[in-house]
């Protein structure tokens, strides 16, 4: 199926319902139900116009009538499928605002990026504690799909630039027989952004090559770091002292800077340290 085939399939699948078999069908309808505005660019026109023509050639629909020109009565019944847990049958959910969002660009590739979208929340997961994250590598993305690895890591960069999906790039490399090579991203749907980072900082800890006895002890320094800033915190509200002194508090410190700088993609997994800000070593 062509790219143009497979967006008219897109605009099919939101409009068919349960139990109907025939539907009306327009050009504008098509339109709107793709990008929200029944007046389109000529690409995106030409795209659903050459689509329902490539998927009534292929019997993936059935035309029933053609009275006016741009106009269809169509059997759209071979586009339904069951999503019930009997059927055993997997899908994925691709968002349709998503999808209006990206047609509505000016990027000249933004039909083969619609695609490449649904292509993308093919490979989350779909259950379990990784729920909704994925971990293809960009050169498998390319081997399945045709597209060129450069072009990959672009069409990701866009729909991430777009605030659809939210990419985690690690840093790390992995060992596999011997080879290092880099340790895949985790994206998935933006909506899941923290899930998406927790899960690539856990597989960095896990699999990194830098993830190694130094690492697990760094990482054992941060979680009695943290332990203590909480602890000062309470203090602070319960008696107004603070039990550490100034060496180990200058510790405490200069280990959780190190530990937010890891995190300086977000914000929100961060310490305060502004409770320091009384001390010389402070740098705010």
């Amino acid at each position: 199926m062509t790219d143009d085939g497979f967006l008219v399939y897109l605009a099919l699948r939101q409009i068919i319902r349960q139990d109907i078999k025939r539907y009306y069908v327009s050009l504008g309808y098509l339109i709107f139900t793709l990008t929200g505005s029944q007046s389109s660019t000529r690409l995106i026109t030409n795209s659903n116009i050459n689509g329902m023509e490539e998927l009534i050639e292929n019997n993936t629909i059935i035309k029933k009538t053609n009275d006016k020109q741009y106009e269809w009565v169509c059997d759209l019944s071979k586009l339904s499928f069951k999503t019930d847990k009997i059927s055993k049958k997997f899908y994925s959910v691709v968002n349709g605002n998503y999808i209006s969002k990206i047609l509505n660009t000016t990027y000249k590739e933004r039909i083969p990026l619609v695609r490449f979208y649904c292509y993308i929340m093919s490979t989350v997961m779909k259950s379990g504690e990784t729920r909704g994250v994925g971990f293809t590598s960009y050169t498998n993305m390319a081997d399945i799909t045709g597209i060129c690895r450069q072009t990959i890591s672009k069409y990701m960069d866009k729909l991430a630039s777009l605030e659809i999906i939210y990419i985690y790039k690690s840093s790390d490399n992995i060992s596999i027989d011997g080879n290092i090579r880099e340790i895949s991203n985790t994206y998935g749907d933006i909506k899941d952004k923290d899930k998406i980072i927790q899960v690539g900082v856990n597989h960095e800890l896990q699999f990194g090559v830098n993830s190694n006895s130094k690492n697990k002890a760094n990482a054992k320094k941060t979680r009695s770091a943290s332990a203590k800033l909480n602890i000062i915190k309470k203090d602070l509200k319960t008696t107004g002292e603070i039990r550490y002194e100034y060496d180990e508090l200058k510790e405490i410190y200069d280990t959780l800077v190190i530990y937010n700088k890891r995190y300086s993609h977000d914000e929100g997994l961060q310490k305060d340290l502004s409770i320091f800000s009384n001390y010389d070593f402070y740098k705010g």
